[in-house]
């Protein structure tokens, strides 16, 4: 048979050569790239976003996040997170005034590289519409716990203290204030600021809130509590010089002090030291002193009653070795 009558069954013949080849280098690499891309994981709560017309507002959703299912490389998949995704409905021209019901596909899911989105659940939103209103709303900081044992939350302040908050009207209007989002009070022991995002007055319609973020000043002071003490007695403070007669014309006196509440509950008389001061006075007529305090450290004199007494000294005074208070003079105890 001649060559001209062998070139069709020739062309055939390497025609399917090169099909199969085709089909079996497609084979091979299916199988070399399939346990790359073969990975799976399923991302939950996925932020739900609608895109309606300028001047309306999303009334009411059935749902404001869903579920996503994806495929992709091992990298993909290990580094997906919530933070990098979306699902995204266009409502943009519907006929606004009833209930849209608007489908969900993988379409619709903003993806990084190495990921697609296979299916979503549910597959569909319900929602209305209605027209867009701004609304000034106050700041409501959300302290969350409570500072340590000893201290409390004197002040707490937004800056700035209310923010423009647009949305659908309806919806709107029932709305008071803004949060923002929770502040941990645990283990804190000093004032600070803290800059912290505003949370959305609904999961089931849309709010956009100008501006995002706000800064929070805590102030923390410890706290105070109170006890009283009748009848310690008041010593005097001599100094350089033991006068043989000192006359006061009030010997006890009452204390309120003001503490940590677990140091005062742990304090007794003998703890408090009261005493007027006879350092600089001279015999003779009698004189008013005030009636000081010596007390455990973090613990102050609110009150003394009374807050004065008369004292008199006579004699001829004596070089003194200690004094009343057991103290040299220059251990004196502060005011």
């Amino acid at each position: 048979m001649s060559d001209n009558r062998l070139g069709p069954i020739r062309g055939l013949i390497q025609g399917r050569n090169a099909k199969l080849i085709a089909l079996l280098l497609g084979i091979i690499t299916w199988y070399v790239i399939q346990p790359a891309i073969s990975f799976e994981s399923t991302i939950s709560d996925v932020p739900l976003r609608v895109q309606v017309d300028p001047g309306w507002a999303v009334l009411e959703q059935s749902v404001g996040s869903v579920d996503v299912h994806f495929r992709g490389s091992r990298e993909g998949i290990r580094y997906l997170s919530q933070e990098q995704l979306e699902v995204m409905v266009d409502a943009r021209g519907a006929e606004y005034g009833e209930m849209l019901t608007l489908t969900l596909d993988p379409r619709n899911v903003r993806t990084p590289r190495g990921v697609r989105a296979a299916f979503i659940r549910p597959s569909e939103v319900t929602l209305t519409v209605d027209r867009e209103e701004d609304l000034v709303l106050p700041v409501r900081v959300h302290i969350q716990g409570s500072p340590p044992e000893g201290y409390e939350v004197e002040s707490v302040r937004a800056v700035p203290s209310e923010v423009t908050v647009s949305g659908p009207g309806q919806r709107l209007q029932l709305v008071e204030a803004i949060r923002t989002t929770p502040i941990d009070m645990e283990g804190r022991l000093q004032s600070f600021k803290l800059r912290v995002g505003l949370v959305s007055p609904s999961r089931t319609w849309v709010a956009r809130i100008e501006p995002e973020r706000v800064e929070v000043e805590v102030d923390l002071v410890e706290r105070s509590s109170t006890v009283e003490f009748d009848e310690i007695r008041i010593h005097t403070l001599l100094g350089q010089t033991v006068w043989p007669y000192v006359a006061l014309g009030q010997t006890h006196a009452n204390i309120q002090l003001v503490g940590r509440a677990d140091r005062l509950e742990s304090m007794v008389a003998r703890d408090i030291r009261l005493y007027v001061d006879l350092s600089n006075i001279e015999p003779g007529e009698p004189v008013e002193l005030p009636v000081r305090a010596h007390l455990p450290s973090r613990v102050r004199a609110e009150e003394i009653r009374p807050a004065t007494v008369v004292v008199q000294v006579d004699g001829d005074p004596m070089r003194p070795t200690v004094n009343e208070l057991n103290m040299t003079p220059s251990q004196t105890p502060e005011p």
